[in-house]
């Protein structure tokens, strides 16, 4: 009899428990899904105004550097493209009458004595009728194309002009017969050829031992292609 009443308990607790479970399935919001999240529906983008511009971010283009060029150098002056005409720098003398007044150095430098006499701003030598050099100097050594030397008394008795190349050699251009001339001063023009070197001094040589007195040089000047 006990064993029955029990059996009817557990029945009656089961049936119990079967109408809790129903009543929770149909309450609304406690109802459960099993169906997987793949079936959910995608959210929709908001959609883009058709007159709303679109930003597109620029691409940057790889550019190639290109090289620079050096800058071009200017082109290198050419040997005895011009000529150049100088003035003596330097002198030297086999004598001179005195110095500083009638000295070599008188010679040096772009004449400077204007008329013709016997004028202390030119180089005179030791003795009226001697024999005699001068020798002057320039700055630029210069393939020589003509040699003027400047007379201011007693202008006529030169007797041999020689240039002196950069290794010490006399290279003689020019030969004459001294004797008087009239024109004074006077510009003794020379030109030089077949002087394939370049040279950078200039020897006068007097001869006054006939007629002369005093043969005296102002100034002189080379020319020739640097």
């Amino acid at each position: 009899m006990s064993n029955f009443r029990n059996e009817q308990h557990v029945l009656l607790l089961a049936a119990v428990m079967l109408m809790l479970v129903a009543s929770a399935c149909s309450l609304p919001g406690l109802a459960v899904s099993t169906s997987p999240s793949a079936d959910l529906p995608s959210p929709t983008p908001p959609a883009i105004p058709a007159d709303t511009p679109v930003v597109t971010e620029p691409t940057e283009t790889p550019v190639d550097a290109q090289p620079t060029e050096a800058p071009t150098e200017p082109p290198a002056a050419t040997p005895g493209a011009g000529l150049l005409r100088q003035w003596a720098v330097a002198a030297t003398a086999s004598s001179e009458y005195s110095n500083p007044d009638w000295s070599a150095q008188q010679a040096n430098g772009a004449p400077d004595t204007m008329e013709c006499g016997d004028i202390q701003t030119a180089w005179a030598s030791e003795s009226a009728d001697g024999v005699d050099w001068l020798e002057v100097t320039f700055e630029t050594a210069v393939v020589p194309t003509e040699i003027d030397v400047r007379e201011t008394h007693s202008p006529g008795f030169i007797s041999r002009i020689e240039v002196k190349d950069e290794m010490g050699l006399y290279h003689t251009v020019w030969e004459g017969t001294p004797g008087a001339v009239e024109q004074c001063p006077r510009v003794l023009s020379i030109p030089v050829s077949g002087v394939n070197v370049r040279v950078s001094a200039v020897r006068i040589s007097l001869d006054q031992s006939d007629g002369g007195n005093w043969n005296e040089i102002d100034a002189v000047e080379l020319i020739g292609q640097s």
